[in-house]
C-alpha cells in the first residue's frame, strides 16, 4: 500500500509542476504578443512618420518650385504642369498612408493592419511605373523651357548640368527613402505573419 502512496505523492507533484509550467507558458505567449504588438506599432509609426515628412515636403514644394519657375519667367503652362505633377505626387503619398495609425495597430486586429501594410507596401513598389514617365515628360519640357529662355549657350549649359546633378541628388535620397519605406513595411507583415 505505501508503495502507492509514493506512486500518489509523485503523480501529484508532477500535476502541480505541469500547471506552474501551463502558467508559465500562458504569461510567457501574452508577454510575446505585447512584445509583437509594440514592434508592430514601432514599424507603422516609423512608416507614418515618413508619409508626414514626405506630405509637409510635398505642400511646401507645390508653392515654392511653381513660385520659383514663375519668377525666372517660365511660361504658364510650364509652372501650371509643374504644380499639377508635384500635387498628384503629394495625393498619392496621402493615399499611400491613409489608414495606417499606430492607434489601429493596438486596437485592431493585426489582419486588418497587415492588409493596410500590404496596399502601401503594394502603391510604393508600383510607384515607379508611373512616376518615372511623369518625370521624364517634366525633364523634356524644362529642357524646352531652358532653351527658349537662356540663349546663351554657356548659361543654358550650365543650368542644364546644374539641373541633372541636382536631379541625381534628389533620386538617389528619393529612392533611399522610397527603400526604407519598403524594408519597414517588409519588416512589420513578417511581425504580423
Amino acid at each position: 500500500m505505501e508503495y502507492n502512496i509514493n506512486e500518489l505523492d509523485e503523480l501529484q507533484q508532477m500535476r502541480e509542476q505541469i500547471a506552474v509550467l501551463r502558467s508559465k507558458l500562458e504569461t510567457q505567449q501574452i508577454v510575446n504578443e505585447r512584445v509583437i504588438v509594440a514592434s508592430i506599432s514601432k514599424g507603422v509609426g516609423n512608416i507614418n512618420r515618413r508619409g508626414i515628412v514626405f506630405s509637409i515636403f510635398g505642400f511646401l514644394a507645390i508653392p515654392f518650385c511653381c513660385g520659383i519657375f514663375y519668377a525666372m519667367n517660365y511660361s504658364d503652362g510650364f509652372v501650371l504642369g509643374t504644380g499639377i505633377m508635384l500635387f498628384v505626387c503629394l495625393c498619392a503619398t496621402l493615399y499611400a498612408h491613409i489608414g495606417l495609425r499606430v492607434t489601429n495597430v493596438s486596437r485592431g486586429n493585426m489582419l486588418e493592419v497587415g492588409e493596410k501594410v500590404l496596399r502601401l507596401r503594394k502603391l510604393y513598389v508600383y510607384w515607379h511605373l508611373w512616376s518615372v514617365p511623369m518625370i521624364l515628360a517634366w525633364g523634356y519640357f524644362l529642357y524646352n523651357e531652358v532653351c527658349v529662355i537662356y540663349t546663351d549657350p554657356q548659361m543654358r549649359n550650365g543650368f542644364l548640368i546644374g539641373a541633372a546633378v541636382g536631379g541625381l541628388i534628389g533620386a538617389a535620397i528619393g529612392l533611399n527613402e522610397h527603400f526604407k519605406v519598403l524594408r519597414m513595411a517588409d519588416e512589420v507583415l513578417s511581425h504580423i505573419k
